[in-house]
C-alpha cells in the first residue's frame, strides 16, 4: 500500500484527530483537523455511542478533505498492555511459539480475550550463554480492536494498521538521525500519562497513569472554589508557573502533577539500573497538556535533565497559512502524524 493512500486517527478521550501526508523522504501535509470526542465515544458499549462516533468521525474526514478512506490508528495506552520482555537469543520462528508463555505471565487478563502482537528490539553481539534479547510484547483486549473495527465500518474508512499510542509518538518526535540520544518521551492527555524510552528509534520501556490534565482541572475548581470551565481557562492560563496569582494554581496543580513526575523518577532509575552505561539524555513532552505554561521549567528543575516540547511537524512540509496554528498546536497532534508516517 503506498503511503499516500492512508491517514492517521487519533481517538482521544477529549479531542480526535486526523492527519494525511504525502508519500517519500520529504513529506507534505495533505490534510489535518479535529474535533471533541463525542462524550461517550469508545468508553461505551451502545450501538448509539458508537454510531455517534463513527458519524462524527465521517463528518471530519470529509471537512478536512482527506482522499482516502485507508486508516492506521492508535489503541490508547492505558487500555492494552506492553511490556519489554527479556529472552534467551531465539529465531523469528522460536520467539512466535514462545511468546505465548512469556505473555502468561505478564498479562493480567486471559490470553484468550487478547490478540498478541510482539516485535525484536535486540538481539546479543556475542553468543554469551546468559546474553538476552529483547522484545516488545503487545496484547490488545479483543472487544477493544472490534469496537474500532466496528467504527471503521460504520464510517466507511479501510483499516491498515492499529498500533500503540507510544509507536506512533516516537516515530514523530525522535529523531534518530540529527540526535540518536536515549529520549524518554512523557505523553499528558487528558485522563493519563503515558511515557516511554526510546533507545535507537525502538521502544525499550513503556508505563500508562491514571493522571492527566481533567485531574488538573478538578484539583483548581476544589481548591479555589471554581466551575469546571473557569478552572480549565486557569489552568491553560496561569498552569504550573509560581509568578501567577501567587502561585495558587501552580499550587493546586503541583500534588496531582507530583505523582506523574515521581512515576518519570522511578522510570529513570529503572532504565538507569537495567542499563548503567546508557542513561536517559532528554524528555520529550506531547499531548494537549503539555503547553502548560510553567510545566517545562518545572519538570527540569524536579529531574535535573533537558526536557522540551515536542513539535511533529519538524519533518513536514506544512502550508506557511497554517503553519502557525499546526505549530501552536503542535504536540497534541504528535500521535496522529505518526500514525500518518508509517508507511513513509
Amino acid at each position: 500500500m503506498s503511503a499516500q493512500n492512508i491517514f492517521g486517527l487519533d481517538i482521544g478521550s477529549f479531542s480526535t484527530k486526523m492527519v494525511q501526508l504525502t508519500p517519500g523522504n520529504n513529506p507534505s501535509l495533505v490534510a489535518a483537523g479535529s474535533i471533541p470526542t463525542p462524550v461517550k465515544a469508545l468508553f461505551s458499549e451502545s450501538d448509539q455511542d458508537i454510531e455517534e462516533l463513527a458519524d462524527a468521525l465521517k463528518k471530519l474526514h470529509q471537512e478536512v478533505r482527506i482522499s482516502t478512506p485507508y486508516v492506521a490508528a492508535a489503541l490508547p495506552e492505558s487500555q492494552i498492555f506492553t511490556r519489554v520482555v527479556e529472552m534467551p537469543p531465539l529465531t523469528d520462528a522460536e520467539v512466535a511459539s514462545a511468546i505465548k508463555w512469556e505473555a502468561e505471565q505478564y498479562v493480567p487478563v486471559p490470553l484468550s480475550e487478547v490478540r498478541l502482537d510482539w516485535q525484536i528490539l535486540s538481539r546479543p553481539l556475542t553468543e554469551d550463554k546468559n546474553s538476552k534479547m529483547e522484545v516488545l510484547l503487545v496484547a490488545a483486549p479483543i472487544v477493544l480492536i472490534d469496537k474500532y473495527l466496528k467504527v471503521f465500518k460504520l464510517a466507511e474508512f479501510k483499516p491498515v494498521a492499529l498500533e500503540t499510542e507510544t509507536t506512533a509518538v516516537v516515530r514523530s518526535l525522535v529523531n534518530e538521525e540529527q540526535t540518536p540520544l536515549t529520549t524518554m518521551v512523557v505523553s499528558i492527555g487528558a485522563t493519563t500519562t503515558d511515557i516511554c524510552i526510546s533507545h535507537e528509534g525502538n521502544l525499550t520501556f513503556t508505563r500508562s497513569i491514571a493522571t492527566g490534565g481533567t485531574a488538573f482541572t478538578r484539583a483548581i475548581a476544589q481548591d479555589l472554589g471554581f466551575e469546571t470551565d473557569q478552572a480549565e481557562e486557569y489552568k491553560k492560563t496561569y498552569g504550573l508557573d509560581a509568578n501567577q496569582l501567587e502561585g495558587k494554581v501552580m499550587q493546586s496543580i503541583k500534588p496531582v502533577f507530583d505523582v506523574a513526575v515521581n512515576e518519570i523518577r522511578r522510570a529513570l532509575a529503572y532504565y538507569s539500573n537495567k542499563k548503567p552505561d546508557d542513561s536517559v539524555k532528554r524528555i520529550i513532552l506531547c499531548g494537549g497538556t503539555a503547553k502548560l505554561p510553567g510545566l517545562v521549567v518545572y519538570l527540569a528543575n524536579a529531574l535535573g535533565i533537558e526536557v522540551q516540547i515536542g513539535n511533529p511537524w519538524e519533518k513536514i512540509n506544512v502550508p506557511e497559512k497554517i503553519k502557525d496554528k499546526l505549530n501552536e498546536e503542535g504536540s497534541s497532534y504528535s500521535v496522529s502524524v505518526g500514525l500518518a508516517m508509517r508507511n513513509i
